[in-house]
C-alpha cells in the first residue's frame, strides 16, 4: 500500500448525470484530471406490489389495483419505497394477516418499516383515526407481514405487535380506508 499526501491550492468538480470530472491544481501548478462516468441519476418507478390476505377479495386490476400508486428509488443496492394501498375496490377482507411485498428482493434477512392505516381520509387522521404500523419480513423473503402496535397485557405493559387482520380489536377496515408503508434497505443485488 502507498500512502499519498496532496497538497492543494484549488480543486474544481464537475458533476452531469452522466460524468464527473475533477481538476486539482497542486502548489507547484501541475494539474491532474480524474473522469469517470458516474452512471445515470436514479429515478422513482412505480410498482404494485402483492396485496394478500386469507379471504380478501377485490376487483381492481391495472390502475385499480389496491398498491398501484406505490413507487421505489433503487440506487446501486440501496433501495427507498413508499407503498400505498388504497380499498377502493377490496370486496371481502378476509380473515387473514394482510401482507404487500417488497419491490426486490432484500440482502439482509429482517427489517422492519414504519407505516399507518388512515380508516376514513374524510375524517382528520388526528381524530383517533389513523392505526400506526410495524411492517416486517423474515428471511430474505419479499413478503412484507403487517402488525398493528397495542400495549401489552403483562406489568409493566410494553410496546407489543399483533397481525393485522380484519376484525382485530378496533380495527375494522371499510372501502375508503388507505394503507401507507414506506422505508429503505439493502437490496440483494
Amino acid at each position: 500500500m502507498t500512502n499519498v499526501t496532496v497538497s492543494m491550492s484549488t480543486a474544481v468538480v464537475t458533476a452531469s448525470t452522466t460524468e464527473a470530472v475533477i481538476n486539482v491544481t497542486g502548489q507547484d501548478a501541475a494539474t491532474v484530471t480524474v473522469a469517470g462516468a458516474s452512471g445515470p441519476s436514479p429515478i422513482a418507478v412505480q410498482y404494485s406490489p402483492v396485496f394478500s390476505a386469507t379471504g380478501l377479495t377485490f376487483t381492481g386490476s391495472g390502475t385499480a389495483y389496491p398498491s398501484y400508486n406505490s413507487w421505489y428509488v433503487k440506487h446501486g443496492q440501496m433501495v427507498t419505497f413508499q407503498i400505498q394501498i388504497d380499498m377502493t375496490t377490496v370486496t371481502a377482507f378476509g380473515t387473514g394477516q394482510f401482507k404487500s411485498e417488497l419491490p426486490v428482493a432484500p440482502l439482509l434477512a429482517g427489517a422492519h418499516f414504519s407505516g399507518w392505516i388512515w380508516r376514513d381520509p374524510s375524517v382528520p387522521a388526528d381524530d383517533a383515526n389513523h392505526i400506526v404500523l410495524n411492517v416486517d419480513y423474515t428471511n430474505t423473503s419479499k413478503t412484507l407481514d403487517l402488525h398493528f402496535l397495542v400495549g401489552a397485557t403483562a406489568s409493566p405493559k410494553p410496546i407489543i405487535e399483533n397481525q393485522l387482520t380484519q376484525g382485530a380489536p378496533g380495527y375494522n377496515l371499510t372501502t375508503v380506508s388507505k394503507i401507507y408503508i414506506n422505508g429503505t434497505y439493502i437490496a440483494e443485488s
